[in-house]
């Protein structure tokens, strides 16, 4: 593991986390394979390019006020000089239109590959904590 690719993933994450905070919808998947296996917490779970998951952001991302809530915590990245992932917490949500403030916390894992000397996102997997008691 090198200090500067680790760096070079970091910087990369934080971008991912500024195009989300501020809905930049164009952006948010700037850095991520065309072909990147993405696995989210609503259906359909799993998509097969940054295309099909970019056209579902509208049916599910609530309308926050923006800058929304998107913070990576427990922040941990390794990587070699080709490949590298990375995992942590996201905090996550924001206030709504009517004034309803809505927070959440989910998992967060990342694969990362060097195309062309630049990494990017070959694959993320956000999953949300679920209790397995009846309720």
């Amino acid at each position: 593991m090198t200090g500067s690719e680790v760096e070079k993933i970091k910087q990369l994450l934080e971008q991912w986390c500024k195009s989300t905070r501020y809905d930049e919808k164009d952006n948010i998947l700037s850095q991520h394979l065309a072909d990147a296996i993405i696995f989210d917490v609503l259906p359909p779970l799993q998509y097969t390019s940054t295309q099909e998951y970019r056209q579902s952001f509208d049916a599910w991302q609530p309308p926050f006020a923006i800058p929304s809530l998107f913070e990576l915590d427990e922040l941990v990245i390794h990587a070699d000089s080709r490949v590298g992932f990375a995992h942590c917490l996201i905090h996550c949500g924001g206030d709504l239109p009517d004034g309803k403030t809505v927070r959440s916390t989910v998992r967060a894992t990342f694969c990362f590959t060097k195309v062309n000397e630049a990494w990017c996102v070959a694959h993320h997997h956000i999953s949300m904590p679920m209790s397995m008691k009846d309720e």
